[in-house]
């Protein structure tokens, strides 16, 4: 549970490629999963994100009370005692407009960016690999972020003596346009 609201809010975070007049467009998904031992594999999402100018930055927030898991005591459990989303509501990622690269329309390319990611209290820099493209008006992201648990003190989520790596993987993708 806490993996996947990780995942989510890291997704979602990692959504970095944005500038000044920015508009979000279609449909975006913010996916996480974790690992654990005998073939233990913890996915979940959302198609929640917002994305946001504020002066030489973009900011990607993903409200973590919508991350799904697909079970719904799962869910509980990873938004009560994992995330604590009633005290950490959302996760943030902020990314110096400096950092990004833009395709020329028609192009695509890959970059890795800097940004600092704010989940459950804490805040941290994490390096976010985006792949770009400029399809028409409008530019298409994926984007990947690691996120370890435990760089944000959220507590390793346990089932039944089996318990979830810190290490979770996230990705997010979404479309806008920039004027």
């Amino acid at each position: 549970m806490m993996l996947k609201h990780v995942y989510a809010a890291f997704l979602v975070l990692v959504s970095l490629p944005a500038f000044a007049g920015v508009e979000q467009v279609g449909e975006t998904q913010v996916r996480f999963a974790g690992t654990g031992p005998a073939g233990l594999r913890l996915e979940g999402k959302t198609n929640m994100m917002t994305l946001h100018e504020e002066g030489a930055t973009v900011s990607f927030t993903v409200p973590l009370k919508t991350l799904e898991t697909g079970i719904a005591l799962r869910d509980k459990h990873m938004k009560e005692r994992y995330l604590e989303v009633d005290r950490y509501p959302q996760a943030v990622l902020m990314v110096p407009w400096s950092a990004v690269r833009l395709p020329e329309p028609g192009r695509a390319h890959s970059q890795v960016v800097t940004g600092t990611l704010t989940l459950h209290g804490q805040s941290r820099e994490v390096q976010v690999r985006c792949d770009l493209k400029h399809n028409g008006d409008r530019y298409e992201v994926r984007s990947q972020v690691p996120i370890n648990m435990k760089d944000f003190g959220i507590e390793t989520p346990r089932y039944m003596g089996l318990s979830v790596k810190p290490d979770i993987e996230t990705v997010v993708t979404f479309s806008f346009k920039k004027d």
